[in-house]
């Protein structure tokens, strides 16, 4: 028999040092941004100054450095109330990721959420670059149920909150946790609370009584919305963590009855939906300042009577000729992916370009 060669794989990711200033326990794996404002909000430092600090601070993702992705915390940290030095892997190479949805070998890619309800977690997939992962391993227990369409609904009866959904009580079991990303109720639905939106975070499942229901121990409203279930214990999965352009992580929205709902610069912004709205919920797409951008939005579930509408401040549909003025969304998968072109050596001028869409409604 022909002796056994060792092939040395990819490389680990490199292991840096850096200072968090939350005050948050970290899970080994979650995703962290560089806080590139802490020396000018937190201790004063001058933007003038030459301060190298700016990128030796990290933050939890969210919409203000959804663009400055660091890399994924290489242990578990306990909570500390004044910040802590931590460490990272960097992009570039290997890590172990925190997950929330079940993943292929070589297949699976995952993107950082910078959502509230599960900032840091690796889930949807969203734009390559910084920020999202390829798995490297197999894992069918990164997520035991999934329902993003907005057809899962939940009622508050003192002292529990029932969460209906067919087969999620299948799936789950006490101590399992739901991951509550967004969701709203009926404008017509004749709840004392008209447009009641849905408290984003993560609960503990209490029970799982029947097939279709569990419950938490927390009133999050009386709404329709978009769910994921983990299992008890925190796990992560081997990925490549990819490095070059900023893919902006990903996030999810809750479109609110006539009201603005703002979406994060960059990155893949997922629409919540499952419920009627009396009136459009709105969005300014403003113009950028560095080419080659991109930003996405995709609809996961049909929004009733009104939309999520998307003003583009500069757009240009595909075709390169018909201007792209607003973009709208009511139903599942209506989806648009944009470029913007045209600020090069600081040139002011630019447009949103439309790469792809699909099934949403674009206004000229």
């Amino acid at each position: 028999m022909p002796s056994f060669v060792y092939a040395k794989g990819a490389e680990w990711a490199t292991r840096r040092k850096v200072y968090f200033s939350g005050s948050t326990a970290l899970v080994k794996g979650t995703g962290l941004c560089f806080d590139g404002d802490y020396y000018s909000s937190a201790t004063g430092e001058a933007v003038t100054d030459p301060c190298d600090l700016r990128r030796g601070v990290v933050t939890l993702p969210d919409s203000s450095v959804n663009r400055e992705f660091a890399g994924v915390v290489t242990q578990n940290y306990l909570a500390r109330t004044s910040g802590q030095e931590v460490e990272i892997w960097e992009c570039g190479g290997l890590a172990q990721i925190s997950t929330g949805v079940d993943t292929t070998v070589d297949s699976t890619l995952l993107t950082c959420s910078a959502s509230s309800a599960d900032a840091g977690r690796f889930t949807k997939s969203g734009l390559a670059g910084r920020g999202t992962a390829l798995a490297l391993e197999t894992d069918a227990s990164g997520s035991l149920f999934e329902s993003l369409d907005g057809s899962a609904t939940t009622a508050w009866v003192d002292p529990s909150c029932t969460i209906t959904k067919t087969g999620i009580g299948t799936a789950s079991t006490a101590g399992d946790r739901v991951v509550i990303l967004g969701g709203a109720d009926d404008a017509y639905g004749g709840d004392a609370t008209l447009g009641e939106m849905a408290t984003k975070g993560i609960y503990t499942i209490v029970t799982a009584p029947t097939a279709d229901t569990i419950t938490i121990a927390t009133d999050i409203g009386d709404v329709d919305v978009a769910l994921y279930v983990i299992p008890a214990a925190e796990h992560t999965v081997l990925a490549y963590l990819y490095d070059g352009k900023e893919s902006g992580l990903q996030e999810y929205i809750s479109p609110q009855d006539a009201v603005a709902i703002s979406a994060m610069a960059g990155g893949v912004t997922f629409i919540c939906a499952g419920y009627t709205m009396a009136a459009n919920s709105t969005y300014v797409l403003a113009d950028e300042t560095n080419d080659e951008r991109r930003k996405v939005f995709v609809c996961l579930g049909a929004l009733g009577t009104s939309d999520y509408v998307v003003t583009v401040t500069s757009g240009m549909q595909k075709d390169g000729s018909t201007a792209l003025a607003t973009a709208t969304f009511d139903a599942a998968q209506e989806e648009v992916t944009l470029e913007w072109l045209g600020s090069y050596g600081g040139a002011t001028a630019g447009v949103w370009v439309e790469l792809a869409g699909a099934g949403y409604t674009a206004g000229s």
